[in-house]
């Protein structure tokens, strides 16, 4: 017996479990595979990355939330964040945000140039002041709205605001009312919510038409990221018509970037250079 947990041991069939890097997500910059955000949720981040990354080249962006990394936050992190191709090719200005919810660990991973701007430091204060309070009190969804914010404003140069965001009311304002110097912010997560809805509604009037149209809640989400970025004459605003396309293409129809840059407000571009930059944190 003695012998066997040796070789056990020595080929690491003892050793727990590795965690395998998931796919990443196949439309927008949030993949939830903890599920610990509603749709809205998910989509108003998505909305604030598409924002901010087609606004400014400082950082690109991505979101991932597991139950557990199965070893080292720090490792799963980076090989996450670089087989995902977070950020512009060159540019190393990629950020991968991971919140290991069974484990209750969280970490920024960051590329080297955008540490330039964006500091280690400044990365610890995010996880310490925003996410791990945050995560603590299950408001996964704000804690994750805010980070993205700060990650951003640090990023460009600027400095958070000294107040927390109360981002429950920013889903909630009309009128463009300044939360956030906020109209910006708020008109994101807003239109991304009504062209969800024009989307929504081009399924029904598809389905009252053809009643054999079938479409999978993967596929229902990946047409609502569609929609919301191809907005020109030559969309396919036709969900009969897109959903053949999207099989055959799924990354050219899910309104990911069709180039491998990361235009359009996506933050996979073929990215690299992690090093080991950024800040981990528990909660």
């Amino acid at each position: 017996m003695a012998g066997v947990a040796l070789v056990l041991a020595l080929t690491g069939c003892a050793a727990e479990e590795s965690a395998v890097v998931p796919e990443p997500p196949r439309a927008g910059n949030v993949l939830d595979a903890a599920g610990v955000l509603s749709a809205d949720q998910e989509q108003d981040l998505n909305a604030l990355v598409e924002e901010r990354n087609d606004s400014t080249d400082a950082a690109r962006v991505a979101v991932l939330t597991v139950q557990d990394t199965h070893g080292p936050i720090e490792d799963y992190a980076r090989e996450v964040a670089t087989a995902w191709g977070v950020g512009e090719g060159g540019a190393d200005n990629g950020v991968l945000i991971v919140a290991a919810t069974g484990e209750r660990e969280l970490r920024i991973e960051t590329a080297d140039r955008v540490r330039e701007s964006f500091s280690d430091g400044e990365a610890e204060d995010v996880v310490e002041e925003v996410l791990a309070p945050a995560f603590a009190d299950q408001r996964y969804a704000e804690g994750l709205l805010e980070a993205t914010d700060q990650i951003y404003r640090y990023a460009q140069g600027q400095q958070p605001p000294h107040e927390p965001v109360n981002w429950a009311l920013v889903g909630s304002v009309a009128g463009g009312v300044g939360v956030l110097g906020g109209s910006m912010i708020w008109w994101a997560v807003a239109d991304s919510r009504r062209r969800a809805r024009i989307a929504e509604e081009e399924i029904r009037s598809a389905q009252e038409h053809d009643p054999d149209l079938q479409l999978s809640e993967e596929q229902r989400r990946a047409y609502r990221k569609y929609r919301c970025s191809h907005r020109g004459d030559d969309a396919v605003t036709s969900p009969a018509v897109w959903l053949p396309l999207y099989l055959a293409h799924p990354h050219l129809y899910s309104g990911a970037s069709s180039n491998g840059s990361s235009g359009g407000g996506s933050s996979f571009g073929s990215g690299g250079g992690f090093t080991g930059g950024g800040a981990s944190g528990s909660y």
